[in-house]
Order: C-alpha cells, then sequence, then structure tokens
C-alpha cells in the first residue's frame, strides 16, 4: 500500500511540476499584469519570473523547470518498469538537483528579489514532494546490498 501511494505521489507531482512550469513559462511571455498572482509588491509573478532572475542567458528558468519535470517524469517511469538501480539512482539525481535549484531560486525571491511569486512556490512544493517520494520508492524498489557476515 505504502509502495502504491509513494509511486502514485512522485508521478502526481512530478506531472503538477511539469504543468506549474509550463503555466510560468506563458505567463514568462505574457504581457505584464496578466498573471493572477500579482496581489502586491511582495506576491508578484511578474516580479520575479520577468526580472533578472528570470532568465540564465537569455533562458527562460520556466523552461529549464520543464525540461526538468519532464527528465524526471521519464527516468522515474523507466526505473518504475525496469528497477534498474541506476536509473533509479539518476532519478534521485534529478530529483536533488531540481530541488536544489528550487531552493536556490526560492532564496532568491527572499533576500534579493524581496518578492515572491506563487506559481514559484506551487513549484516549490511540487518538487519537495517528488523528491520526498523519490526517495521512498526508491528505497522500497531497489534491493539493499547483502550484508556479509563477520569473518572469523
Amino acid at each position: 500500500m505504502i509502495r502504491k501511494r509513494a509511486t502514485s505521489l512522485l508521478l502526481f507531482f512530478s506531472v503538477a511540476g511539469f504543468l506549474i512550469s509550463g503555466y510560468a513559462l506563458k505567463q514568462h511571455y505574457a504581457p505584464l499584469g496578466t498573471s493572477f498572482c500579482n496581489v502586491n509588491d511582495v506576491l508578484n509573478c511578474d516580479l520575479v519570473n520577468k526580472g533578472p532572475y528570470g532568465e540564465i542567458y537569455g533562458f527562460p528558468v520556466a523552461a529549464i523547470g520543464l525540461i526538468g519535470y519532464l527528465m524526471i517524469l521519464i527516468v522515474s517511469v523507466q526505473f518504475l518498469r525496469t528497477k534498474d538501480p541506476v536509473l533509479g539512482k539518476a532519478m534521485l539525481f534529478l530529483l536533488a538537483g531540481g530541488l536544489a535549484f528550487s531552493l536556490y531560486l526560492t532564496a532568491l525571491e527572499a533576500f534579493v528579489i524581496y518578492a515572491w511569486c506563487l506559481i514559484c512556490l506551487g513549484s516549490l512544493s511540487s518538487i519537495t514532494g517528488a523528491t520526498l517520494a523519490g526517495w521512498m520508492v526508491y528505497k522500497q524498489e531497489t534491493p539493499a546490498a547483502p550484508v556479509a557476515p563477520p569473518q572469523a
């Protein structure tokens, strides 16, 4: 039961993150002021998503999220199908990298931009949930290494 739930949560959070990143990318190119989360100067998606930290070398951060979540989905599904430990480690690497990048972007919101993007916080929630569920799935699907008996 727990294994099925962890697998479902991994896929749910990965798909949710993909959809959230797709919406963030759409909003990145939308006219200013069209986002639902432009509440004030503190809760302002345009300020975050269209500001100087909304792109890396001209490439939208939301597109990086879209590609990242797609990769997580592909590798996770392959791992679930094959139980290949190499794919499991690749899945964990992608999840940890996505979480680290999302935490970095959240730190920029808090300490540099001084504004919060609700869409970005949704993505942070998705990658956090996917990472936790992915770790649970990996631990359940990857057999533990056998313990050698003590040498006499």
